[in-house]
């Protein structure tokens, strides 16, 4: 199978760094006194900036936030298990100029300091539809509203469960809250598509 898997919130916890940052530039350059929203999931919608003050926070720091994510737990060891049973491992990401002066080396950067295994290396779109397409995916691992609802139109999508997500549903989409849970997801697709 052709997987697709995304990286902020998906191979890393990428959220809590994020907010971090977030936090601290609201406080020291913004000073506005915006609280930050509990459902937000990304700079944009963290805080009610606006959008010059969410590209200056993007330019300045989102590639040192995600330098700094963590992998989620066993991640790593299912992407690399995945990727010996014979499956092609892309990932993918949104990550593109200018928000990332670098996106393609600074993600690949990340990926190999960290031992994510991987055949191709799909960043620098915003938009992913395209991107699935073009390299016949069979299968997506997202967290993030827009592209889960875009992509399970027309694939299945296995969905890390968090709360700005919960709204997501359909027949192509599937629940799962590690990285073992998509592990059996992916064989039990497999068989569907045998």
């Amino acid at each position: 199978m052709k997987i697709g898997i995304d990286i902020d919130n998906t191979i890393t916890n990428t959220l809590p760094i994020l907010k971090k940052y977030c936090r601290e530039y609201n406080d020291t350059v913004i000073k506005r006194g915006l609280e930050m929203h509990d459902n937000g999931v990304a700079s944009f919608n963290l805080y009610d900036w606006t959008p010059e003050e969410n590209m200056d926070f993007c330019v300045k720091y989102l590639e040192e936030v995600v330098l700094q994510a963590e992998v989620k737990e066993n991640a790593k060891d299912i992407i690399q298990k995945l990727k010996d049973e014979g499956h092609h491992i892309n990932i993918i990401s949104s990550r593109a100029f200018p928000m990332f002066k670098t996106p393609y080396e600074t993600t690949e950067k990340f990926l190999n300091e960290k031992g994510i295994v991987y055949d191709k290396l799909l960043v620098g779109k915003i938009e992913k539809k395209s991107s699935c397409i073009e390299n016949e995916l069979d299968v997506l691992i997202e967290d993030e509203v827009k592209y889960i609802n875009e992509m399970s139109e027309f694939m299945p999508v296995i969905v890390f469960d968090e709360i700005y997500n919960k709204q997501c549903e359909g027949k192509n989409v599937i629940k799962v809250t590690s990285w073992l849970e998509i592990y059996d997801k992916i064989k039990e697709l497999q068989k569907s598509i045998n």
